[in-house]
């Protein structure tokens, strides 16, 4: 092809797109892969549904707690430290995310999550001591820690735009499933009067991470963290693995340009620990107000406080078997995290977060008054707290649980992801941290005595995370990483992201033309520009 012709050839690309097929067919690989990587979410997820279980279960209480007349108790101090210390290991772990992402990769953080996971299921199962016990808390929280950061860095970095926020509903639904798992192996073991009651729930905890650990090494590293360490070739078999069967060779080039525009600026940054300052520092710091006041949304609707002590909440409440309601309630939370996989791709983030903090912020409301108006019978009251509780599971769930991590990743620059996300998690898990520490004090008999009228101090904080959300919170359904990078570094306002135009994005897409046409400049792909 003469010269002016690819000239002209790249001139009507840069206007247009490479082909990109959105179909679910064509996406099967990327979608088949974050339900594949999901499974490293199943221990934390599964963390939440056995472990407040154990703490109302004979067998476990005749090992780590003591006796009543009544039956079998636990002290509030160990109460709060088992369920404290994961939360704190998780704080542990997301803080290490930056340093181990930048020198380990992606994949091989997620690996050594996962042999942290197997050590410390096998010292909970083997241990008697309550101080190796705390120990074994911390070291699975930082396993924890490690696998939700990573795995969610890892999909943010080798997912299309397009699919981004549905990935992550994929990927997310491991926890809500190993929340469900946890209560319905809990329910089947709770009667029984001796180890094996907490024993047998913690097995199951086995599978995923060597499933992991196994079968990772035969996955690509993330293109965006390979182009960042000069590993170019490898980075564009890597976005070509990804997009096969949806994207023509002009579209991967165009995408690939994008990101070899920001590691070539970023280049030149610092490799060592002065880079997480970076994240405090111009644009980047609204990026990382926006990724931490997003992630401690969680915490600031109270979930922690259903989460964990859902079990023990009803049993307090006097909700007749607490755990087959708890379990039940958890599954409509699943049935909210597969309805958001038909709507996040349409309506985007923003929204959804926001249905999902008021909803879960009024259900509190409604929870402490229930339980403050005088004259509501008691079997009134136990209905309406099942109810309460399974609304707010199912808006947590359908806008919460996926979402403030998808936008704990999006927000930062490439080179600042590990650090900012991982920040914004663990500022979150301190805050879930308070919540499980305190919580005891507020509803157990022997303290407080509050029960469900704790309600009211969520409330308060929700509101807060509502007013945060609808304030600070940019729209970038559908947007490259790249194009969100240069919108912060632009200055372009919260309600102005929808419509902005990407200069940098339309120059990259027409050097994606470009090369293909240099390398075959007969190919017959651009005419389907």
């Amino acid at each position: 092809m003469p010269p002016a012709q690819v000239t002209d050839r790249i001139e009507e690309g840069s206007r247009g797109h490479g082909t990109h097929n959105t179909g679910l067919r064509a996406n099967w690989r990327v979608l088949a892969i974050s339900l594949y990587m999901g499974i490293s979410l199943f221990g934390y997820g599964f963390d939440k549904g056995a472990i407040a279980g154990f703490q109302a279960m004979p067998g476990f209480l005749q090992i780590f707690g003591y006796e009543t007349p009544e039956g079998w108790e636990i002290h509030a101090g160990p109460q709060q430290i088992i369920s404290s210390f994961m939360i704190l290991g998780s704080m542990i772990g997301s803080i290490l995310c930056g340093p181990l992402g930048g020198f380990l990769g992606r994949r091989h953080s997620v690996m050594l999550g996962s042999l942290l996971m197997i050590v410390s299921v096998i010292i909970m199962i083997l241990t008697t001591s309550m101080g190796v016990l705390y120990f074994s808390r911390l070291l699975i929280g930082i396993a924890n820690g490690l696998l939700l950061n990573f795995t969610m860095i890892y999909l943010q970095e080798c997912a299309s735009a397009h699919f981004r926020g549905l990935c992550f509903g994929i990927a997310t639904l491991w926890i809500t499933t190993g929340t469900t798992v946890g209560m319905v192996i809990n329910h089947a073991t709770s009667e029984m009067l001796s180890r094996k009651a907490y024993q047998i729930p913690l097995y199951a905890c086995f599978a995923a991470p060597v499933i992991l650990i196994v079968t990772l090494p035969f996955l690509p590293e993330s293109p965006r963290w390979l182009l960042h360490h000069q590993q170019e070739e490898k980075a564009l078999q890597s976005l070509r693995f990804f997009r096969e069967g949806a994207c023509d060779e002009i579209r991967i080039q165009q995408e690939f340009e994008e990101m070899k525009a920001i590691a070539s600026r970023e280049s030149d940054s610092p490799r060592d620990w002065r880079l997480f300052l970076e994240i405090f520092k111009g644009h980047n710091l609204r990026r990382t107000v926006i990724s931490v006041g997003v992630g401690t949304a969680n915490a600031g609707v109270g979930a922690m406080f259903v989460l964990a002590f859902g079990t023990y909440f009803f049993a307090i409440a006097e909700v007749a078997d607490p755990f087959k309601w708890i379990m039940i309630t958890n599954c409509v939370g699943l049935a909210g995290i597969l309805l958001t996989w038909f709507v996040v791709t349409w309506v985007g983030r923003r929204l959804i977060i926001l249905f999902g903090c008021v909803v879960c912020t009024v259900c509190m409301l409604v929870m402490g008054v229930v339980y403050s108006v005088p004259g509501v019978s008691h079997d009134g009251a136990g209905v309406a707290i099942i109810i309460l509780v399974s609304i707010y599971i199912f808006g947590f769930n359908f806008g919460l649980e996926p979402y403030v991590y998808l936008v704990a990743g999006e927000m930062p620059s490439q080179q600042l992801r590990a650090y900012t996300m991982g920040l914004a998690n663990a500022v979150s898990f301190i805050f879930a941290w308070l919540c499980a520490f305190t919580t005891p004090y507020y509803i157990n008999p022997t303290e407080l005595n509050w029960g469900p009228k704790v309600g009211y101090l969520w409330f308060g904080s929700g509101l807060v995370v509502c007013v945060f959300v609808y304030l600070a919170l940019p729209e970038v359904r559908g947007r490259t990483l790249e194009e969100i990078d240069e919108m912060f570094r632009n200055g372009v306002p919260t309600r102005d992201f929808k419509t902005y135009i990407c200069v940098e994005h339309e120059e990259a897409k027409a050097r994606g033309v470009a090369r293909v046409l240099v390398d075959k400049p007969d190919s017959e792909h651009v005419e389907d520009i």
